[in-house]
């Protein structure tokens, strides 16, 4: 491959590039790839760091706070720390081509474009996988799959501690994801027993996954190894009763009382789900929504579900495809390149459109079937998409959210907002060393709250970076209070009230801000933190001071 840039068009008489591209590799010890297919030398250690954090909010700014709590992780951080910092992003320039590390005062990024990311390419092949599964295309599943699984290296984002959590937690999701996908494929191709390798190394190292163990359940039963198949059973209950107090699932005692009633070992066949369906995995977590799912029991026609970042618009739709009885369920994620296409006008009975900030991206997926169901995610209300029914996700009840954790400090600062409780909760308990107390005191300072929510606060880049720039400084601005009117957003921008109200109405169609009372608007503590990390980061001091 060449390694001269490609000129692909002009503009204002300057040459516009498309970069070389490059190949990150995050899922083990970071290594880069330079477009001729040699690695690079990124001087290891600190630097190295630095990248593994930039990549894990890939196109996205990271604070230079963050990138020092990062470097310096449970250690004291030294006075040069930030000319230490700029000295590790200086040695990394150096090393990558085409100035893919961005900077403005305060912040770095690293642009990466589609593909370049083992992580992303893993996600993409997962999906490519189980769209294969679902045309019963085993063997070329088991051919993907196996790409897929060959890019794991060891643990993830190797090097990052509390900032990786959630991503770390993703990915080895996906990883144990693919060896289900793998056992499913070696079934439909009559291999069980390279299925039966894979699920009982699956149950041994996750003895709580309760899929795998039917799986593994049912390929015993298809080489008629009925005693095996029982057994299985009694291990996947005595560690469900021990460790979490509940008894299986509806399925494996199904499946139990399958085996139990033959008679003899015969060789049967697998058992086919009902259901075809390429659907990411439900939240194992989710709690409340109870009135909004029994709104849309029995519901078809098109469905909007709009909601700030992170409130669980995607785990709720996957449950109201768990409760919809279609035999055939879709997934596309409209944002992601290699999404499933539709096949067809009445290809699905149920489709979830995600991801998806305008109309006009998902005219052509609806299908014409008057009794499908199809559900359309998106941040921003989609008043122009003619829909049967529209329904924005609030935050979490109190009662609901107190489900997630009792800890009053994280309830009190999240506000309702399950994606930040169930951060929150997660980084507390794979902090060992750290205590509630210590939790507290950091969720005080908003400097240190900002950094323990970092992932989260992430989520709101791209509906900020949507805004127009005059919205955006009105956006910072309110980061600073709880609770605003018109007269105030009119001070605060330097226009009249009437502009200041569509600036809010574009806020609000991002469910940025609320609106309690005819003129009164108020911001949800995750919102606030975001917008204030904004001002200080990227605003202009004068704003800050103003």
């Amino acid at each position: 491959m060449s390694s001269s840039p490609r000129i692909v068009c002009v503009m204002n008489g300057h040459a516009a590039h498309t970069p070389d591209r490059l190949s990150f590799r995050v899922l083990g010890p970071l290594e880069v790839d330079g477009p001729d297919g040699h690695p690079l030398d990124l001087c290891g250690g600190r630097p190295a760091t630095v990248l593994t954090l930039l990549l894990l909010h890939r196109n996205a700014w990271v604070s230079t706070e963050q990138l020092v709590d990062a470097v310096w992780a449970g250690r004291d951080v030294p006075a040069s720390a930030q000319n230490n910092l700029k000295t590790y992003v200086w040695q990394l320039r150096r090393s990558l081509p085409e100035e893919r590390i961005e900077s403005r005062p305060g912040a770095y990024r690293v642009r990466v474009l589609p593909g370049e990311l083992d992580a992303d390419v893993a996600a993409a092949l997962c999906d490519e996988a189980r769209e294969r599964l679902s045309r019963k295309d085993a063997a070329q599943a088991v051919t993907v799959v196996q790409r897929a699984l060959s890019l794991w290296r060891g643990a993830p984002y190797d090097g990052l501690t509390a900032d990786a959590t959630s991503a770390v937690d993703r990915l080895t999701e996906l990883h144990r994801a693919l060896r289900e996908d793998l056992a499913d494929a070696q079934l439909l191709l009559e291999r069980p027993a390279e299925a039966i390798a894979v699920l009982r190394a699956l149950t041994e190292e996750e003895p709580l996954r309760e899929l795998a163990w039917a799986r593994l359940m049912a390929a015993y039963r298809q080489v008629g190894r009925r005693h095996d198949a029982l057994a299985a059973y009694q291990r996947a209950r005595t560690a469900l009763v021990r460790d979490l107090g509940i008894e299986p699932c509806a399925e494996l005692t199904a499946l139990h009382q399958q085996i139990l009633s033959e008679e003899s070992p015969a060789v049967l066949p697998t058992p086919v789900p009902p259901v075809s369906s390429n659907l990411p995995p439900r939240v194992r977590t989710f709690v409340g929504r109870g009135p909004e799912l029994r709104a849309l029991r029995g519901a078809t026609g098109v469905i909007t579900i709009d909601g700030m970042p992170g409130i669980g618009k995607t785990a709720f739709a996957l449950e109201v495809a768990a409760a919809s009885g279609f035999e055939t369920q879709q997934y596309v994620d409209v944002h992601h390149p290699t999404s499933v296409p539709i096949s067809g006008p009445s290809a699905t009975g149920l489709l979830i459109l995600d991801n998806v900030e305008h109309a006009d991206q998902v005219r052509h997926l609806l299908p014409n079937d008057p009794g499908a169901l199809v559900l359309v995610i998106s941040r921003r209300r989609l008043s122009d998409l003619d829909r049967t029914a529209a329904m924005t996700l609030d935050l979490l009840a109190p009662d609901e959210a107190a489900k997630l954790t009792d800890l009053e400090q994280i309830l009190s600062c999240c506000g309702g907002h399950p994606g930040a409780i169930r951060h929150l909760v997660e980084r507390l308990r794979n902090r060992q060393p750290w205590t509630v107390a210590r939790m507290a005191a950091r969720l005080e300072d908003q400097a240190a709250r900002c950094q323990a929510l970092g992932e989260v606060l992430a989520r709101f880049d791209a509906a900020y970076e949507a805004l127009p720039g005059p919205v955006q400084r009105l956006y910072r601005s309110i980061g600073m209070t709880t609770r605003f009117d018109l007269r105030q957003a009119a001070r605060l921008t330097g226009t009249s009230q009437s502009e200041a109200e569509l600036m809010i109405d574009q806020l609000m169609d991002l469910n940025l801000v609320a609106e309690p009372a005819p003129g009164r608007f108020d911001l949800h503590p995750i919102v606030r933190d975001h917008a204030g990390q904004l001002l200080v980061i990227a605003g202009p001091k004068a704003e800050l001071v103003a």
